[in-house]
Parts: structure tokens; C-alpha cells; sequence
């Protein structure tokens, strides 16, 4: 997906290259943050760039400004978001406009970009046949790391890879977190430096992201110590108290599967599969589920019940119905 974006912002550089089109559309942000980025280097570059919001123009204003040549230069990209805020009807106007007179136009390279049309749309089923169409999913967690690890070696940073598999889990591949968070570890480090665990450590999410999942690894394995220590850090980083029961539900949930006779005695890989985990993850998970009796699973599950329940009417300190649920919860072990 950002390769294809990447192939189109390298073709709108070429003021003597033929008419292209890209259309990008789909929910997820950080592509459509990528492309405005994309354009905004294009910009740096000295290409003219024009951009309009359909939401704020009409398509015959559209149509009337895009075909006059910039004061700038006589060849310019053009952006056009929002493509939803049209009717159909001017969609299929578009599209005509796109075949008969673009040929004609200053317009060298032409995007257009929706949050909000899906594969069904007319435009995309008709692009597709001619032009470059990229639906804005989610990238996958090895996407990420890979993504991550260039970006490491451009800086020349080096950096450990199950260090960074374990970034992208515990932050659930969130690139504008990991994006922030990268670049305060590359700076921290300089050219020549290692980013590690200590590093991230160091210099972690301060809003306690990757305390709670050693949290939920603390309470499944018992270390009643461990996980009180951490409970209050993530207190001091005001982390949500739910957020605090539903991620100890996640890690319960993972282990009843990973404990299910479907999977028991299944490889790493085949259990991180399943799960969508990274296999250190699964392996971590195959190990605490060895320290858990069936039964322990319904009685977790009921001890987090309560949890959630006395958070939301209780008027006990959320400090205190925590507490319990780990020493409830630890003694299952």
C-alpha cells in the first residue's frame, strides 16, 4: 500500500512524464497522513501543488480553477480530498472529465483521496481499469517493524529486533505512536547508537503502554510483588482503570485459547498465528498457561467481572478494587 503511494508520488515528480491518477480511500488515517506528507515534500521540491476540499468546492469551481495554469508554472499536481462530499452524479462528471479533457489540462499528476468511499464506489471500480487505486488498511505489525527498522538504518542507528517486534505488539502496530516514539529514541541514541530494552526502558510511552502488558504477564504468573509495583506506576501515569481490567482480560482470554486441546501441544508459530501474536509472545503464553488449572479460567474471568462491575458503581477508591482483583487474581496461580 505505501510502496503503491510511493510509486505515485514518484510518478507526479515528472513534469514530462503522462497524465496520472491515484485514488486513495479507505479509513484507516496514517495512509492519507503519508500521502499529505508525500505532497508536502513534493512542495519542499518547488512542484506546484494545488489542493481542494470538495467539501468547500464545488465540482464546476473545481473544474473551472484546476484547468488554469498555476502563476506559478505552467504544469501543477492537484489534490482533491474529500471525494465523498460529491454526489454520484458528479462523481460519474468526474470521471468523463477524467477521459475527454484532462489530456488538455496543466494538470500533471492528479490525486484523489476519501475517507469514507468503499470498493463498491463507481469511482474506484472505474479507475482501477486505468488508472491507481490504493485502499487505506491498517499496515500489519510486520509492516511496521520492517517500516521501523529502515528508518533505524537511515539514521544509522542499529537496533534489536525483538526489541522492536515487542514495540509494535505492545502498542498494537500504532504508527503515529511508534513513529513519536521512535524518533525520540533515534535522537537520544545518535548515529552509531543501539536502541535495547533499556533504551526503551528509558525513554518508554509515558502513558505506562508497555507497563501493562509486563502488568498482565505479573498477575497470570503470580509475582503479586511485580504486579502491585507496576499497578501503582500505571497509576501515577493516570492509565484508566479499565483499561487496566480489560488488558488483564485480554491476557486471560489469549491463555484459555492457548491452554484449548486446539492448540495444546501446537508449535510457537502455529499459536502465534491464530492469536495474530508474535511467536515470543506465543511462547511466553504457553508457559504461563502451564501454571494454570482448567478451572482457573471461569474463576479469573468471574474475579474480572466483579472488577469491572465494582469500577462502574462502586464507591470504593479504584486503587483499592484494583488491588484486589491482582491478589484475587494471583492466587489462582
Amino acid at each position: 500500500m505505501l510502496k503503491s503511494l510511493e510509486k505515485a508520488l514518484h510518478g507526479a515528480t515528472d513534469n514530462n512524464g503522462p497524465f496520472g491518477c491515484c485514488l486513495l480511500y479507505g479509513e484507516e488515517r496514517y495512509p492519507h497522513q503519508f500521502l499529505s506528507r508525500g505532497l508536502a515534500w513534493l512542495v519542499e521540491q518547488g512542484h506546484t501543488l494545488e489542493v481542494y476540499d470538495c467539501s468547500q468546492v464545488s465540482f464546476q469551481d473545481f473544474l473551472v480553477t484546476a484547468a488554469t495554469p498555476s502563476l506559478f508554472s505552467q504544469r501543477k499536481i492537484v489534490h482533491l480530498l474529500n471525494l465523498d462530499s460529491y454526489q454520484k452524479s458528479e462523481h460519474e462528471k468526474l470521471l468523463t472529465w477524467l477521459e475527454s479533457q484532462v489530456e488538455s489540462s496543466p494538470i500533471t499528476y492528479l490525486f484523489l483521496s476519501s475517507f469514507k468511499l468503499n470498493g463498491r464506489s463507481i469511482l474506484v471500480s472505474r479507475l482501477k481499469k486505468k488508472y491507481l487505486t490504493v485502499k487505506s488498511e491498517k499496515l500489519r505489525p510486520p509492516e511496521v517493524s520492517q517500516r521501523l527498522f529502515k528508518r533505524a538504518q537511515a539514521a544509522k542507528v542499529m537496533v534489536d529486533k525483538r526489541v522492536l517486534e515487542a514495540l509494535v505488539h505492545l502498542h498494537e502496530a500504532n504508527i503515529p505512536l511508534l513513529d513519536r516514539e521512535f524518533e525520540k529514541m533515534i535522537l537520544y541514541v545518535g548515529p552509531g547508537g543501539r536502541i535495547d530494552q533499556a533504551v526503551v526502558d528509558l525513554l518508554g510511552v509515558d502513558g505506562g503502554g508497555g507497563n501493562i502488558f509486563a502488568f498482565g504477564d505479573a498477575v497470570c504468573e503470580g509475582r503479586v510483588v511485580v504486579a502491585l509495583t507496576i499497578l501503582d506506576a500505571l497509576q501515577r501515569a493516570r492509565t484508566e482503570a479499565l483499561v487496566v481490567v480489560a488488558m488483564v482480560a485480554r491476557q486471560y482470554r489469549l491463555l484459555s485459547r492457548a491452554a484449548s486441546p486446539e492448540y495444546r501441544g501446537a508449535p510457537a508459530s502455529t499459536l502465534a498465528s491464530a492469536l495474530k501474536v508474535p511467536p515470543f509472545v506465543a511462547k511466553k503464553l504457553v508457559n504461563q498457561a502451564k501454571r494454570l488449572r482448567p478451572q482457573a479460567y471461569a474463576a479469573a474471568f468471574a474475579v474480572l467481572r466483579d472488577a469491572d462491575l465494582a469500577i462502574k458503581t462502586s464507591r470504593l477508591p479504584k486503587a483499592i478494587i484494583l488491588e484486589r482483583m491482582v491478589l484475587k487474581l494471583s492466587g489462582l496461580c
